[in-house]
This record gives structure tokens, C-alpha cells and sequence, in this order.
């Protein structure tokens, strides 16, 4: 029996990025629980997507997920707001070429006003 399904998600943490940034590659986006995405690596780590790093991936890669998959991104350490404070978080930061400046004009319309508050 493969047992790879009972072991669950090996999620990345601020503590992994305390001492430097990590390169990763994006395989595939999946739900995950709290009506967010996943980001799933090719290493098999996964990063819980905050409305933060969803709009940076967004403005970056267009609005579907599936033009997301084999992007480089680099997770670092940073700040979100988040009930009035500010608290440290994985932020994303996109390697891999962006998408056209159309397409971005796109995704933007789609997504609104980005100063709404951050759903953790």
C-alpha cells in the first residue's frame, strides 16, 4: 500500500525562511482548507496561499493557477498586515517572467480594489 497519502502536507513556515530566502518551482495549485489555495513545490513542500501572495502571484502570472504551473518563485520573509497588526509571514516573490502587460491589465480588472483586509 502507498503510504504517501496518510503522511499530509509538509507546509513551509516562517522559521524556514528566517535564514534565507528559498528558490522553489511551482507544480501544482490545489484547495486548501480555509477557502485558500495551496501552492504545491516540486520538492513536495507547500505554501498556504494569504490574499497577500495571491495578488502578487496574480499581477505576476495572470489570474488562472494553471499559468502558475513550472514558475520560479522565491519565498522570503516579510510583514503583512493582519486584525490591525502587523505579523511575519512567507511572502512570494516571482523569478520567472511575468505575463504581458495585457494580460496583467486583465488580471487587475478582475481582482478590484486591492485594499481590502487580509483573511489569515
Amino acid at each position: 500500500m502507498d503510504m504517501r497519502k496518510y503522511v499530509g502536507a509538509n507546509f513551509v513556515t516562517v522559521d524556514d525562511v528566517r535564514d534565507g530566502p528559498l528558490q522553489v518551482q511551482i507544480a501544482v495549485v490545489k484547495e486548501g482548507k480555509y477557502n485558500k489555495a495551496n501552492l504545491v513545490f516540486e520538492t513536495g513542500e507547500t505554501l498556504g496561499l494569504n490574499a497577500t501572495n495571491s495578488k502578487i502571484l496574480v499581477k505576476a502570472y495572470g489570474p488562472d493557477s494553471d499559468d502558475w504551473i513550472g514558475k520560479e518563485i522565491k519565498l522570503v520573509l516579510g510583514r503583512v498586515p493582519y486584525q490591525g497588526d502587523e505579523i511575519e509571514s512567507v511572502i512570494v516573490e516571482p523569478i520567472s517572467s511575468p505575463v504581458a502587460a495585457a494580460d496583467k491589465a486583465v488580471a487587475a480588472e478582475k481582482l478590484g480594489d486591492f485594499n481590502d483586509e487580509i483573511p489569515y
